[in-house]
């Protein structure tokens, strides 16, 4: 949120310095009413909804300071999400100012946190091995199995989708993104599944996956992009993109 809120001094120079806190009660709202997360707000990290009172925040100075803020959503364990309408208020964020001088002309502000378009919202999730799997290919034209499976805390209906830069009309061979001195020509690297090559972007059906692990079965092999090969380095980025059915 600190790049949607800002605050300044007035005054400036410190001389009647600002000093600001959230509320207890500041909370998620409408479709997001019952659930739970986390709030960063000057350095701490506070359970939300706020049932305390956060820091203070000290503001003296007249150049416009992004709020030191940020709101989470704590997973509620199964994979799926919520409908959030474009225009709906999502969360109430409280806050209190009170000044130096004087009574300090005491505030109270409510941030209104609205959705600005119509989106669903992940509110539980599947976990994966990892998520950065390095594989070594043997010599040309050898292949290699992956280690990634994905598992879920609770049924849910999955897919995915191969992503990355390739160099052919169907979109199977993933470009070599080798350095130049050591690189490879006429090769890159495709991926298999149950002995079918991937296209990117073409879904892949998991099925049901639980708290099982469920492995994604693919490999890795080397795709010819030229009619001839020349020895060298094959290096390629690929991403898998999961998708909730």
């Amino acid at each position: 949120m600190s790049q949607h809120i800002s605050c300044w001094n007035d005054y400036g120079g410190w001389y009647d310095t600002d000093h600001i806190n959230l509320v207890q009660g500041s909370a998620f709202a409408g479709s997001l009413q019952s659930y739970k997360g986390s709030l960063y707000w000057n350095n701490v990290t506070y359970p939300f909804p706020l049932t305390t009172n956060t820091n203070v925040l000290d503001i003296g100075d007249k150049t416009p300071m992004p709020l030191p803020l940020k709101l989470y959503i704590t997973p509620v364990g199964a994979a799926g999400g919520v409908v959030i309408k474009a225009g709906e208020v999502i969360a109430r964020i409280h806050m209190y100012k009170i000044a130096t001088l004087g009574s300090g002309n005491p505030r109270n502000f409510t941030w209104n946190i609205i959705s600005n378009n119509s989106v669903v919202m992940p509110t539980g999730g599947c976990t994966v091995d990892s998520r950065n799997v390095t594989v070594n290919l043997p010599d040309f034209p050898g292949s290699a199995e992956i280690p990634l499976g994905v598992y879920c805390s609770s049924e849910q209906k999955l897919s995915f989708y191969l992503s990355g830069a390739t160099t052919d009309s169907a979109k199977q061979v993933f470009a070599n993104t080798a350095p130049d001195a050591t690189k490879a020509s006429g090769v890159g690297v495709s991926l298999m599944r149950n002995g079918k090559i991937l296209a990117t972007g073409e879904n892949v059906s998991l099925g049901t996956v639980n708290k099982s692990k469920v492995p994604l079965g693919l490999s890795a092999t080397y795709g010819q992009t030229g009619n001839k090969v020349s020895a060298g380095t094959v290096q390629s980025v690929i991403g898998v993109t999961f998708i909730y059915e």
